[in-house]
């Protein structure tokens, strides 16, 4: 493994957020375990990135036909080539923030991330085997982790059938311990950076991996 994509969809800015702080640990501990890794990361509120329109995505698919390594699919290169996709995003309103999606919308596209058969059938085409999606609720998650289901399925449109979610939970319930919630999170993280770069999860690749902390 050599190229970890960072996604940061911390909207708080890195300073204050929790998620970030958690998606920190991971990557500091994966940087510790591989000290050549090179990190690249992507703050989608840098990305200027526009919301998709039928115009647009026509305007797109001309562009790609013309030039596929115009500046406009940069983000979905990025995703193609890394060996690990890390995506960090607090759970907002059962999901992720908008930003995140807009940015999602410009990695998908066809010729890059992921292609069709003759035949018809859709295949991926990133390197990445690996995805592992980091985020931090102010409740509980239960089983309305919608914004997790969504990355886990659009990972395996792009041929990325491994993922993990990593998750703090409960930060703001008032008889918890916030801080010692995030410390026993960074903990889990630190052990999944060492199963993933090591090459193997410890999971059967047909059970959902799942590190949620409350």
């Amino acid at each position: 493994m050599k190229t970890i994509l960072y996604i940061n969809a911390c909207m708080r800015g890195e300073e204050v957020s929790r998620t970030g702080r958690l998606a920190r640990a991971f990557l500091e501990a994966c940087r510790k375990r591989n000290p050549d890794l090179m990190i690249k990361e992507r703050n989608v509120l840098d990305s200027a990135l526009p919301v998709l329109t039928g115009a647009l995505a026509e305007k797109r698919d001309q562009t790609f036909r013309e030039n596929p390594h115009d500046s406009m699919f940069d983000a979905a290169w990025e995703m193609a080539g890394a060996d690990l996709i890390v995506i960090a995003a607090p759970y907002w309103d059962l999901t992720f923030p908008a930003a995140l999606k807009v940015y999602l919308e410009w990695c998908s596209i066809l010729g890059i991330t992921f292609h069709y058969t003759r035949e018809g059938k859709q295949e991926g085409l990133c390197r990445a085997e690996k995805l592992v999606y980091i985020t931090t609720a102010g409740g509980i998650i239960g089983n309305q982790n919608y914004g997790y289901e969504y990355i886990r399925g659009l990972g395996g449109m792009f041929g990325i059938h491994d993922s993990a979610w990593l998750s703090a939970e409960g930060l703001d319930i008032q008889e918890n311990d916030p801080e010692e919630i995030m410390r026993e999170a960074e903990k889990e993280a630190a052990r999944l950076a060492d199963m993933y770069l090591n090459g193997s999860t410890g999971v059967n690749p047909e059970q959902e991996k799942t590190w949620p902390i409350s």
